[in-house]
């Protein structure tokens, strides 16, 4: 390769590398945003973290999405959480939950999330949330690692 050609491949990796930093997925507000409330008829709770209720915001905001949850237990026993991160995959403070009390959350496309929970620095919960093509849909899937056996639960939720 002579040195004009080396000069040609790296002016085509310098515009490149920026294009692809810039096309990394975000979660879209028009899907994410607004209130979802737990179908459980629709879910399945392989765990013993069974709801009878659960109600969640999204906000998706700049490079940040906020989630807060109102749930009910199977024994009637209400649960607030909220957690406010960045999708870039570091760690954020949650609140409120007994099973986690930190979050690291990643963008996997415009209509799906993936996130990992800690409690005590100790791995808790991952999960997976993806909305419909037309918005009207929430499916978290989540495994309860903390738990014998590390159950899944798929959580169907409606606006």
């Amino acid at each position: 390769m002579n040195a004009r050609s080396k000069v040609a491949l790296l002016a085509s990796l310098a515009l490149a590398i920026p294009q692809i930093a810039v096309a990394s997925p975000a979660p879209s507000a028009k899907l994410w945003n607004g209130t979802w409330h737990l179908d459980t008829a629709k879910s399945k709770f392989a765990s013993s973290a069974k709801q009878q209720s659960e109600t969640r915001t999204y906000t998706v905001s700049g490079n940040k999405i906020t989630m807060k949850s109102s749930s009910k237990d199977a024994s009637g026993k209400t649960m607030n959480f909220s957690y406010s991160a960045a999708w870039d995959g570091k760690w954020y403070p949650m609140t409120g939950n007994p099973n986690a009390d930190r979050i690291a959350v990643t963008a996997v496309s415009e209509r799906e999330i993936k996130a990992k929970s800690t409690l005590h620095g100790k791995a808790s919960t991952e999960s997976k949330a993806a909305v419909s093509a037309d918005g009207k849909h929430l499916t978290l899937t989540r495994k309860m690692l903390r738990l014998k056996g590390a159950p899944t639960d798929v959580l169907e939720f409606s606006r």
